[in-house]
């Protein structure tokens, strides 16, 4: 079975309480700054060029054709062309945090981050430019919400005037709950750019979908031109995070999230439903090849579907560890990687995993295989080179000079 990566950034998508502590914290810290320097807006700062880029925090990486892309800390995007032996960083206007990339061609790609970031590229990587931010997300989710508490209104009007109590009584929960949806738009736009994507997919240069904390959805249907407020059409009142998506058929998607949120779409994203979950943690990642499905998440947990996620099988990875991403090899075997340095190596069939672990033993956030057939892993370590036994390659791997 061969499965179909799908980059999976969750270093952001943490438990709510931790989350509202980071976020508080943060606050802090740049309140502290603002009383020192006149602060500047990391959306609007351009990543600093630095010779050690590839070394500092990376979330995701990619292959397009023989070139690897991995994104990280303080915007940095990294690119390379020789199975990263040596990388040159990519031209980037943000500073802030990217947590995804994704090419669905050879040279048009989209990456996502913190603040609601989006960027795009048409060159293979080596220069990005802003299509969408936390800024304009809030005034589209404010938009929405207002919209769905009209539609609520009137649907309530309807049930009244139709005198049957069970769908009056249905009709008041939801606006009740529309109203609530429409006071957090109205809070988080106050906030400002404050909420994450997590993962960004695209099916082509043109339909694509970003989703990330608090059930943050959003479409494309024009390259990202425009960018529409999607999460109403998600079964996901509670606003779970949304950490990993993929395609899962010929107009089959499928999302995983917090809480072990799985949700399926069958008409390319246009309706959602949820599925029963194996787990109740949250699930970081998905991989799939048509019906062939795995997801991963807390603990270690691992589990495989034959038939779309109708049935899950648990596989047993001999490990606690967290996993974050992975990655199919061209010999039809999968590769995870987690924290603590933790790899689990699958069969085609999913059985009889072998667990790795590396010396280093630093969180890993994704991985790929490049063209000479190395697993290139990128975390909090930035980039480590694996060879086919999953030992780290010893050799110093450096950041080329470039024109930034």
């Amino acid at each position: 079975m061969i499965f179909q990566s799908v980059r999976n950034r969750i270093v952001t998508a943490i438990p709510r309480l931790t989350f509202i502590k980071v976020t508080l914290l943060a606050a802090s810290l740049v309140i502290s700054a603002l009383t020192q320097a006149q602060w500047k807006d990391p959306l609007e700062s351009p990543a600093l060029a630095t010779d050690r880029a590839h070394k500092s925090l990376l979330l995701d990486i990619t292959r397009v054709g023989s070139r690897l892309i991995a994104v990280g800390g303080h915007g940095h995007i990294v690119y390379s062309d020789n199975s990263g032996k040596s990388w040159t960083q990519a031209r980037t206007p943000s500073s802030v945090t990217l947590t995804s990339v994704y090419f669905p061609s050879a040279t048009m790609g989209w990456a996502v981050g913190h603040d609601g970031l989006i960027l795009h590229s048409n060159d293979a990587g080596e220069t990005w430019v802003k299509q969408f931010d936390g800024y304009l997300a809030n005034r589209a989710i404010v938009k929405g919400a207002r919209e769905n508490k009209g539609l609520a209104i009137t649907e309530l009007d309807r049930a009244k005037n139709s005198g049957d109590l069970t769908e009056i009584d249905n009709a008041e929960m939801h606006l009740e709950n529309t109203t609530y949806a429409l006071e957090d738009a109205l809070y988080d736009k106050e906030s400002g750019s404050t909420k994450p994507f997590l993962d960004v997919w695209f099916y082509d240069s043109k339909i694509g979908y970003a989703v990330g904390a608090y059930g943050m959805v959003f479409r494309t249907r024009d390259g990202g031109k425009s960018w529409l407020d999607w999460s109403s059409h998600l079964d996901n009142s509670d606003r779970l995070h949304i950490n990993g998506i993929t395609m899962v058929g010929p107009r089959s998607l499928m999302l995983v999230g917090e809480q072990g949120l799985i949700l399926r779409s069958d008409d390319m994203g246009k309706n959602w439903r949820a599925l029963p979950s194996p787990y109740e943690g949250s699930l970081f990642g998905i991989m799939a090849k048509d019906d062939n499905v795995l997801i991963f998440g807390l603990r270690g947990n691992l589990y495989h579907s034959v038939d779309g996620g109708i049935q899950w099988q648990k596989v047993h990875t001999n490990s606690e560890q967290t996993l974050m991403a992975g990655v199919a090899k061209t010999d039809k075997t999968s590769v995870l990687v987690g924290n603590g340095g933790s790899i689990i190596l699958l069969n085609r069939r999913s059985e009889d995993p072998k667990s790795i672990t590396l010396p280093s033993r630093t969180t890993s956030a994704a991985v790929a295989q490049a063209p000479d057939g190395t697993l290139v892993i990128v975390g909090e370590a930035g980039v480590e080179r694996i060879d086919v036994d999953g030992a780290i390659i010893k050799e110093t791997i450096t950041m080329a000079e470039g024109d930034l």
